[in-house]
């Protein structure tokens, strides 16, 4: 029987969670400014056209900042229920890739 993690791709080089809007935490995170923008007066990580975080290396899909990377990011936990919506949301909802995975859908709430 497998466990939940193993039901998901590897962190290393999936990318999805890099697609969701990052909070910065003032006093905390030390992310370099030219990846940073503000929206309404919060400090988040910038964002590509297509919602890919602009730290996210394209290729390799990791993060080129990842020993200044947020707290938020750090934090993030693989198989928790964001981590799940995040690669359903990116495989989008007729994509193979889920089901290839073993990922169930996640609940509705």
């Amino acid at each position: 029987m497998l466990n939940a993690l193993d039901d998901l791709p590897a962190c290393a080089g999936c990318g999805q969670c890099c697609h969701l809007l990052v909070e910065l935490t003032p006093l905390v995170d030390d992310v370099p400014e030219e990846f940073v923008v503000e929206h309404s007066g919060v400090r988040c990580m910038d964002q590509h056209g297509d919602g890919a975080c602009v730290a996210l290396d394209p290729v390799s899909r990791l993060c080129s900042i990842y020993e200044r990377r947020p707290q938020v990011c750090r934090d993030f936990q693989r198989a928790e229920a964001l981590c799940r919506r995040a690669i359903l949301r990116g495989y989008g909802p007729y994509g193979t890739a889920p089901d290839a995975a073993g990922i169930a859908p996640a609940p509705v709430a």
